[in-house]
């Protein structure tokens, strides 16, 4: 009997043995590491849209069509020169000089931005087709033409309305027909 506990104080004393050989080895648990790299653009961007002015519905302020969009309509009703006619009661109606009449309402334009330092923004606009002869479209009294933009503002502030005021100016000698005209505003960050 001797033997067998010398033998079984051999294997403990060698079991003993490895575990602390592999303790002192430092076997551990495996990792692994990696990295991502990232690149992000930030876009900067502004959006314009229009809106009914505060005094919509008084003489000058007609509502528009689809407000808070930048999709919108505008319509000034039917006019004429003799006796004054007009048949919307929100359109400001005037004679211009001894052969023009004027028909003309205001709107707002709102210019927002993200993302961006601009201070500030260029308005401009520009009608998409020639009108027809003795016939004007104006913003706030500048005329607008087919062929490139027309500067209206050059330092507007971002985030606050501007008024901005659709005139169209017709001879007493335009034929009777119907006027219509796409106006196309852009809104360049400075």
């Amino acid at each position: 009997m001797k033997v067998s506990s010398i033998n079984g104080l051999v294997l403990r004393t060698a079991a003993l043995a490895l575990l602390m050989l592999a303790a002192a080895s430092g076997v551990s648990a495996q990792a692994s590491s990696a990295q991502l790299s990232i690149n992000l653009t930030v876009q900067s961007s502004i959006s314009l849209v229009f809106n009914d002015n505060p005094n919509v519905g008084s003489v000058g302020f007609c509502p528009l069509t689809n407000p808070g969009t930048n999709n919108v309509g505008l319509d000034l009703g039917s006019a004429s020169f003799p006796g004054n006619f007009h048949s919307s009661t929100c359109v400001d109606y005037a004679h211009v000089g001894a052969s023009f009449y004027q028909v003309s309402s205001a709107f707002d334009v709102l210019v927002t931005k993200s993302n961006s330092s601009s201070p500030s923004y260029r308005l401009a606009a520009q009608i998409s087709t020639a009108p027809p002869a003795n016939v004007v479209w104006l913003i706030n009294n500048i005329p607008l033409n087919n062929v490139a933009f027309t500067t209206l503002d050059l330092l507007d502030s971002y985030g606050r309305p501007v008024t901005k005021t659709l005139q169209v100016q017709v001879r007493n000698n335009v034929p009777a027909q119907l006027l219509q005209e796409t106006i196309t505003f852009l809104a360049t960050a400075n």
